[in-house]
């Protein structure tokens, strides 16, 4: 992992990848245009999904990477599309980075009963800072993990990674040793190489992506121990090259630089 590595600031995703839910309410499907294939039969071993979201300025404010939150309704979506074949030992929560929110909910089963409590946490949570800080949420996803030794535990973290935890380099690495799979699905930003280490699975989502790229990430990881599951043509995750940028002007420590 490299400490001096640097990310570019976040950049607006295309308003087709946008929803409109406000502040402290629940998502509301919109008409889709994607969709996310087979999930599949239900896993042969218990398993637990964790979905974890910043909500900081960066991502959420009018000049974030999702400042309509959008990315609540397309995780909404996958959770959808898994429930309607769920079953009971599989287990799906929701955490915000400014944990503990009115927004935590679960461990609960994917399925459709469960899918009333998921989508409850599926948005900003009204008691929330916008916190940049990863290692709150992170170190209560690892509690949870533990707290269910016999799941097939994953990790998924929507953000755009410009984090201003004050041991960066320990919580990166807290992260990469999360008891499970771990996913970074980054919004609107390129991330260097080194930064995230290579245990850790990367999906990148830019304002070039089209409408379901959320949702398709998520579906991979929530699919990734169900047996036959299979994505639509064109619905697999889109996962970039982590290329070291020309110009940063914002480091992963949250400090300002000039041209690289």
């Amino acid at each position: 992992m490299n400490p001096r590595a640097r990310l570019l600031t976040s950049s607006l995703l295309a308003s087709r990848l946008l929803g409109g839910p406000t502040l402290g309410e629940p998502i509301r499907s919109p008409g889709l245009d994607y969709t996310l294939g087979d999930p599949g039969r239900p896993a042969e071993v218990p398993t637990l999904l964790i979905a974890v979201f910043d909500n900081s300025g960066s991502v959420a404010s009018p000049a974030g990477s999702d400042p309509l939150s959008n990315r609540f309704a397309e995780v909404a979506e996958a959770f959808r599309v898994v429930a309607r074949k769920g079953a009971r030992h599989e287990l799906g929560m929701v955490l915000h980075f400014d944990t503990p929110t009115s927004g935590d909910v679960g461990p609960v089963p994917i399925t459709r009963r469960g899918l009333l409590t998921l989508r409850a946490g599926l948005r900003v949570p009204p008691d929330g800072a916008g916190s940049s800080e990863l290692a709150p949420s992170l170190r209560r996803a690892v509690e949870i993990a533990e707290a269910y030794p016999d799941h097939a535990a994953t990790l998924v973290v929507l953000s755009d990674y410009l984090l201003f935890d004050p041991e960066l380099d320990q919580v990166l690495g807290e992260l990469a040793s999360f008891p499970g799979d771990v996913h970074a699905v980054i919004l609107g930003t390129r991330m260097p190489a080194g930064v995230l280490d290579q245990r850790i699975t990367v999906t990148s989502i830019g304002h070039d992506d089209p409408p379901g790229a959320v949702a398709r990430a998520l579906f991979a990881s929530l699919t990734t121990h169900r047996p036959g599951s299979r994505p639509t043509a064109n619905d697999t995750p889109h996962r970039r090259s982590l290329s070291i940028p020309q110009r940063t002007s914002r480091a992963v420590r949250g400090e300002s630089h000039g041209d690289a």
